[in-house]
């Protein structure tokens, strides 16, 4: 897809997916939230819907491993929910969960339900939210009506959208004091192999590479504070953040080959 020296464009890829794949902390454990944050345990962990299941299992193994005291799951039917539906029923692994017409969290409560062992009763769901922004407006909604407002939350979302959903998070539960931990459940940097690949590419469920592509280039846009992006100058949906300049560069470079791509397609 991409000329000229491809280790130079896996090169900006893999600095911007760093920036993107937000981790506050090293490894989902007891010890890092205790060196990082002074807690043994999160009150909540939040995992956000995506079109990949494995971020779901991920945050089920914390869970039951007492990263958190409850957990939640959050997503309507949005951009990703085809992707999920459609991960969930080519694989033999997930047999028997009802997808069709289904939104997000209510599919991955299936799967920490049947596949992971986790109590029905256990799991706090939100279904309505279609987008980022109102991920974080829903699923404040939902705890508010549960009149617990936790001090601590692990957010756990696709990598290419952990940075803005901690920015959303933050934007919409300002007034509450909420301390956000994030934590990228994989970071999907690349490698050459004849072409662009994954290097964690066992994972199941990753997006093929053009939507990955589109995914990791559409972000910087977002997250720019100006009257196109998400920040204070534009939407609103988030508040200011500066970017560097590395980040910046990466991006405008592969912005440059990818539109060209394009023009030739």
């Amino acid at each position: 897809m991409f000329g000229g020296n491809l280790m130079e464009v896996i090169d900006n890829f893999n600095r911007i997916i760093l920036c993107l794949a937000k981790r506050d902390i090293n490894t989902l454990s007891a010890n890092e939230l205790s060196v990082k944050f002074g807690i043994n345990q999160a009150d909540l962990l939040i995992i956000l819907g995506s079109g990949i299941p494995y971020i779901s299992e991920v945050g089920a193994r914390a869970y039951k491993n007492k990263i958190a005291k409850e957990i939640m799951i959050v997503g309507g039917i949005g951009h990703s929910t085809k992707y999920l539906a459609d991960n969930i029923t080519n694989n033999p692994k997930y047999r028997g969960i009802n997808v069709f017409l289904r939104p997000e969290a209510d599919i991955l409560k299936d799967v920490l339900v049947k596949f992971e062992g986790i109590s029905q009763a256990a799991i706090i769901t939100e279904n309505k939210s279609t987008n980022c922004g109102s991920n974080a407006y829903e699923a404040l909604k939902v705890i508010k009506t549960l009149k617990k407002i936790p001090k601590t939350v692990i957010l756990l979302q696709d990598p290419t959208m952990q940075l803005r959903t901690d920015l959303c998070f933050k934007k919409e539960w300002q007034s509450e004091n909420t301390i956000f931990i994030n934590y990228a459940p994989f970071v999907p940097y690349l490698k050459q192999q004849r072409k662009l690949s994954f290097i964690n590419d066992t994972i199941y469920g990753l997006w093929n590479m053009d939507r990955f592509i589109s995914l990791v280039l559409g972000e910087i846009p977002r997250l720019r504070d100006d009257v196109n992006g998400y920040g204070p100058k534009g939407k609103g949906y988030i508040n200011h953040i500066d970017i560097s300049e590395d980040i910046i560069s990466s991006y405008e470079k592969l912005q440059n080959i990818y539109y060209k791509q394009n023009l030739r397609s």
